[in-house]
């Protein structure tokens, strides 16, 4: 991982939305955070990078950022252009994206090492299952991250989507924490990483 570049410099390469904008002013930062988790889960920037769900880019533009090459997929096409004005033409090269459903990924069993899933489980209609095709594709030898926002977090997010939407931010039907447990059935090492709007995992079998 590209430890030279600062989290300033990477938030301020990444193209801001209205959302970032408010969130800032609010004192938080989900690109900051990401970097946090992202360190500290030291990942092999060797390996490319499943990241799962795409959204807007965010969190696949910070991985270029940090020198990983990395495949990203979502369920539509839908924010696919705002992805790309994130991710900018700087750093096109090191992304791919695909179309996929979470609920049955294109991928064998434990045949991929890192996977980055940040702020996604509450946007699923069937969490359950989409963690279970998670820990099937995972190779025991890598790293999985997942997480997504705590009860302050989800606060958070309702009040920035009353103001920038008008509009309602979807809560899920799994919290982050009850993923845990299903979590520990399967990996013996799960680190905890705990950000302002965020609680984080990190997984792996050593």
């Amino acid at each position: 991982m590209n430890h030279k570049i600062s989290i300033e410099q990477i938030r301020d390469s990444i193209p801001a939305s209205p959302s970032d904008d408010l969130l800032r002013l609010w004192g938080y930062d989900l690109v900051s955070e990401y970097v946090q988790i992202l360190h500290t889960a030291r990942l092999d920037t060797e390996q490319p990078v499943l990241e799962l769900a795409t959204g807007t880019g965010r969190m696949a533009a910070l991985l270029t950022r940090l020198g990983f090459r990395v495949l990203t997929g979502d369920l539509t096409d839908e924010e696919h252009a705002r992805a790309n004005a994130r991710v900018t033409p700087a750093y096109a090269d090191k992304v791919q994206h695909l179309r996929l459903d979470m609920r049955n990924l294109p991928f064998g069993d434990q045949s991929v090492s890192t996977i980055v899933c940040l702020n996604t489980l509450h946007e699923l209609d069937d969490p359950r299952t989409c963690l279970s095709e998670l820990i099937r594709i995972h190779d025991p030898g890598g790293t999985l991250v997942i997480g997504d926002f705590s009860e302050i977090g989800f606060a958070v997010m309702q009040r920035l989507h009353r103001a920038v939407h008008g509009d309602d931010h979807r809560s899920g039907c799994l919290r982050i924490t009850e993923a845990k447990p299903l979590l520990a059935e399967v990996f013996p090492v799960i680190r905890e990483v705990v950000t302002p709007l965020n609680i984080s995992y990190i997984v792996c079998c050593t």
